[in-house]
Order: structure tokens, then C-alpha cells, then sequence
């Protein structure tokens, strides 16, 4: 028995590294830096290694980021600063590539280097490179003017970023499972994508049926249409009709004339014909502009034929279709998590801790939270900690937060000299609302004890509530920038509402969460302004990309 007990178990062991729960073979969808379990660990497999080729991917992006004419004309030396930076970046994600190829293989192999997504991604970026730094040569030997379109081959050398956020992105599922999920997602994605497009095409076909061309404007008597100048024209400038019945009629000593503009000077927008219409359609709904592609209209013909046209496209094409994609994906992130979820079960308390829950009042909230929160850790004696579980206690400090949003928001700068008179009434007013917050925070302290204090998110919250009102109540500081941290102070209104406060929870999540959030978007932002700087940097006399910073602007205004 015992002989036939052992073979079996070692089986079984071997088949829990390539199952689970049913039995299906599960896919890993992220980076492989590991080859297999075999392989010897070469020096392109260690974490140091790892660490220093992501420090160098960031390195890469502030390089491209630095590399535009306008920089170079600040600073000549700038030029072969980023031209040493990207050569030593280079030669060692080339020999990142080349260890990768001759331990995996290229073609062939258990794993072979041109199969692998993330292995072709790595070798696309070393090409990059490689483009740029030959055509940074070309540059600085004046072969090549600076302000060449040749910088557009440095476009995708930003996506490197993605190197620092990568091995984040890798999870475990079943192979079929995966596939099912991604083809759903795939139909539902090209079904929305089809929909959208019929709509473009549609109303692309009824602007050039309902409007045509708009060109007619209200210009001086006398005016050539073919050489027409600025103080020729309105202002400010009108289309307008020409038939009585309908549409915008010029003021006397104008006449609405068709005027003969080319697109760079009126615009790349209209219903000439179905292509010039489909992209006006497209900048119709993205809300950008669109009211003045609608004034336009009414000008020039029926305005109840332009509201129908453009309220029905607003509704469709830029609240309809957007709320379907936003559910699409919804859809596919929440069908991910339940495979999760019916693979690993329900997630068991932590054998070390008590999982024995009580129900607990926290102002006008109930929860359950463990019967550990409920020992005392600090040093206060039993009678405070009941106070600090009391209704009153939590009621008098939300109440005492209203009463600070009332006086804020009563403050007026109608008075001139009240901006100058820093330490007036309401200084003195914000000076005891700190005070009694800091010593809220100290009691909690002093109750809970430091650890315990510092378990809960919402406390952390105060105390930075606290330090920062308190360097705020500062005569040099006051009404600066820590400011904000008076205002905050509204946000803990929120426990008078557990329902408000639930609702919030659920669309923010734990701060952690909204903290990877915000900086996911953020190296998404500085990606895309990436790009566009090596995509626009060659245009000369066109400051909105010429340096880092100002093309960082434009995206925030944009966004």
C-alpha cells in the first residue's frame, strides 16, 4: 500500500502546477521575465538587472522628452547629453535582446523569442532606439536639419514607459476561459465599432443632403469673392442666406456673397461632399466646437432643420455610443473578476487574526468590524474610550465640521482691504477650529493608540486634515496654499451619511486603489504628450510643442 501511495501522491503534486479546480491548464497573459524552471538563471534574469533596465526605459523617456529643437536651442550641450544617455541606454536593451535570443532561441525553442508579445514589444523598442540614435548623428553632423520631419521616427520611443508598469499587467487564468472572455469582448467591441460608424456615415450622407456647401458670407458691397481680405468681411464674421424666407440677412451696406476660400482658410469642416462631412460628423461628436458648426447652419438655412441635425447627433454619436463602449468594457473587466472569483472561492480570514465580528455604532453608522478594534491599545481609561463610541462624540465633531464650512463659506472679498487683512475675525474663528480638531486627533489617539489609530484610512485622512489646517493657521502661511486643507475638512461630512459614504467607496474604492488609478492615467498622460512632441516639434514658429512642458498644458486643457 505504501508503494502505490507514494507514486500517486508525487502525480498528484505534479499535477497541481499544471491545474486547478477543473482541471483546465492555466495561461499566463503578462511578462514572462522567467524562462522556466529548468533554465539556468542568467544575469538578464535577476531582479537588479530587471530594476536597472526599467530605471533605464524612464531614463529613455525623459531623454526623448528632452530631444526637440527648441530644448536644443536653450542649451547645444543639451544635444549630446541625451545623445550619451540614449547610446547607454541602447547598448544595454541590445544586450537584454541578445541574451533573451540566445536562451530562448528566435524561432525555434520551448520558448522561442520572435513568438512571445512582450519579447517582439522589447525588440520594436530596440529598434527605435537604434533609428534615433542614427538619426540624432545625421543631426548633430547638420546631414539633417533638426527641424526635419525625420523627428517622427522617434514617436514610438515613449511607450518604453510601459517597461515600469509591466509586470503589474500579469495574471493566471485558464487558457479557454481567457479566449471566451477576449472573443465576447471582441464581438461586442466590433459590434459598438459598427454601430458607431453606420451613425457617422449616416448623418455624414444627410449633411451634405440638408446643407451642402456653406460658404456664403456677409461681406462689404463691392467685394471680389475671389480675393477677399479681412477688413472686407463682417465683424464679426457671419454666414448667412440668401433666400429671404430663412437664415442669418446681412445689415444694410453688407451683402451675402459665396466667397471663393480655400480649406486652409476656411476651415477643413463643412458638408461639401461625404468625406469633408464625415469629418466634420467626427468633430461634431466630440463635442468639440459643434455649437458653431450648428450656428453655422442656422445662418445659412433652416434652423429647425439644423437643431433636429444636431441635437439627434449629440444624443447618438456622443452620448449613446459613448455609454455603450463605457459598458462594453464594464462588462468585460466584471466577467474577469467573476472567473477569478469562481476559481478561487471566497477568500478565508488569515488564520492569525480573530475573525469573530461584533456589530459596532460609529455615529450614526453600524458596522461590523473585528472584536480586536474593540481592545483598548492606548493609554486613555475605560470611561473615555466609551466616550470616544459615543453618538455625541461623533455628532458633536461632525456638526463642529458644518459650522467650519459655514464660516468659510461666508468669507467675501467684495472689500478691498480685506485682502490685505489677513488676521481678521475669520483667522481667529479658523484658530479655534483647529485647535479643537488637533485635540479631536490627540484624543484619538491618545484612546486607540498610534497603531491602532493609523488602521483606519479615514484617520490618516484627519491627521493630514490636522497637520496641514494646523501649518494653515500660520500668519505667514494663512490663505496660501495649505488653504486646501481647510476646505477638505467638508469631506468628513460624509459619516453623517453612511449611504453617501458607501456610494463613495464604491466609486473611488480604498484610496490605494484611486491612487494607482490616478497614476496610471498620469503615465498615460505624459505618453501621449510624448508623442505628440516628437510628432509636432519640427513645425517651426509653433510654440504649443516645442518644449515638455508647454505640450503638457495643452493636454491638460484638452483633457
Amino acid at each position: 500500500m505504501q508503494t502505490t501511495f507514494v507514486p500517486a501522491l508525487s502525480k498528484m503534486l505534479v499535477n497541481r502546477k499544471t491545474s486547478f479546480k477543473d482541471s483546465h491548464p492555466l495561461s499566463d497573459f503578462g511578462p514572462d521575465e522567467n524562462l522556466n524552471d529548468n533554465a539556468d538563471i542568467d544575469w538578464v534574469n535577476k531582479s537588479w538587472v530587471r530594476g536597472l533596465l526599467r530605471f533605464c526605459a524612464f531614463v529613455s523617456l525623459v531623454s526623448v522628452s528632452l530631444n526637440t529643437p527648441e530644448m536644443f536651442a536653450i542649451s547645444i550641450h543639451l544635444m549630446y547629453v541625451t545623445f550619451i544617455f540614449d547610446l547607454i541606454v541602447t547598448f544595454l536593451f541590445s544586450a537584454e535582446m541578445l541574451a533573451k535570443m540566445h536562451i530562448r532561441g528566435i524561432v525555434k525553442g520551448e520558448a522561442p523569442y520572435i513568438k512571445d508579445r512582450w519579447c517582439q514589444f522589447d525588440g520594436f523598442m530596440v529598434l527605435c532606439l537604434w533609428m534615433s540614435l542614427i538619426l540624432q548623428v545625421f543631426e548633430m553632423t547638420k546631414i539633417v536639419d533638426m527641424y526635419s520631419y525625420w523627428s517622427i521616427i522617434r514617436f514610438p520611443r515613449p511607450l518604453i514607459l510601459i517597461r515600469l508598469f509591466r509586470e503589474k499587467l500579469k495574471f493566471q487564468l485558464p487558457k479557454q476561459r481567457i479566449n471566451t472572455i477576449f472573443k465576447r469582448s471582441r464581438n461586442q467591441i466590433i459590434n459598438v465599432t459598427t454601430f458607431f460608424l453606420f451613425f457617422m456615415c449616416l448623418y455624414g450622407i444627410l449633411g451634405v443632403q440638408f446643407f451642402g456647401e456653406l460658404r456664403n458670407h456677409c461681406v462689404r458691397n463691392g467685394t471680389n469673392p475671389s480675393n477677399v481680405t479681412k477688413a472686407d468681411l463682417m465683424i464679426p464674421d457671419y454666414y448667412c442666406s440668401t433666400n429671404p424666407d430663412y437664415g442669418y440677412h446681412c445689415t444694410s451696406g453688407m451683402v451675402c456673397m459665396q466667397l471663393n476660400l480655400s480649406n486652409v482658410q476656411r476651415g477643413f469642416d463643412g458638408f461639401d461632399e461625404f468625406i469633408t462631412s464625415f469629418f466634420t460628423v467626427y468633430e461634431a461628436a466630440s463635442q468639440e466646437g459643434w455649437v458653431f458648426l450648428m450656428y453655422r447652419a442656422i445662418d445659412s438655412l433652416y434652423a429647425e432643420l439644423a437643431f433636429v441635425y444636431f441635437i439627434t447627433l449629440i444624443f447618438i454619436l456622443a452620448w449613446l455610443v459613448k455609454n455603450i463602449f463605457i459598458a462594453v468594457i464594464i462588462e468585460s473587466f466584471a466577467e474577469i473578476r467573476v472567473q477569478f472569483q469562481q476559481m478561487w472561492g471566497s477568500r478565508g480570514s488569515a488564520t492569525d487574526s480573530d475573525s469573530s465580528q461584533v456589530i459596532q455604532c460609529e455615529g450614526n453608522s453600524w458596522k461590523m468590524v473585528l472584536i480586536d478594534e474593540n481592545k483598548a491599545k492606548g493609554f486613555a481609561p475605560p470611561f473615555f474610550q466609551k466616550i470616544l463610541c459615543s453618538n455625541f462624540f461623533h455628532t458633536f465633531f461632525l456638526l463642529l465640521v458644518f459650522a467650519n464650512a459655514i464660516t468659510g463659506a461666508t468669507l467675501s472679498f467684495k472689500d478691498q482691504a480685506s485682502i490685505y487683512n489677513k488676521l481678521d475675525g475669520f483667522y481667529y474663528a479658523e484658530v479655534a477650529f483647529t485647535v479643537l480638531f488637533d485635540l479631536e486627533a490627540l484624543f484619538k489617539i491618545w484612546c486607540l493608540g498610534f497603531q491602532g489609530y493609523k488602521k483606519r484610512p479615514f484617520h490618516k485622512f484627519e491627521l493630514l486634515l490636522a497637520i496641514g489646517t494646523t501649518l494653515h493657521i500660520i500668519p505667514d502661511l494663512y490663505r496660501g496654499h495649505c488653504t486646501y486643507f481647510q476646505v477638505l475638512r467638508v469631506v468628513r461630512l460624509m459619516k453623517a451619511s453612511p449611504m453617501l459614504e458607501d456610494f463613495c467607496f464604491k466609486i473611488f474604492g480604498p484610496g490605494k486603489k484611486l491612487g494607482h488609478l490616478i497614476l496610471f492615467t498620469m503615465c498615460l498622460l505624459i505618453i501621449a504628450s510624448s508623442i505628440s512632441l516628437q510628432l509636432f516639434c519640427n513645425i517651426r514658429d509653433f510654440d504649443k510643442f516645442g518644449r515638455f512642458d508647454q505640450n503638457q498644458d495643452v493636454k491638460i486643457s484638452l483633457i
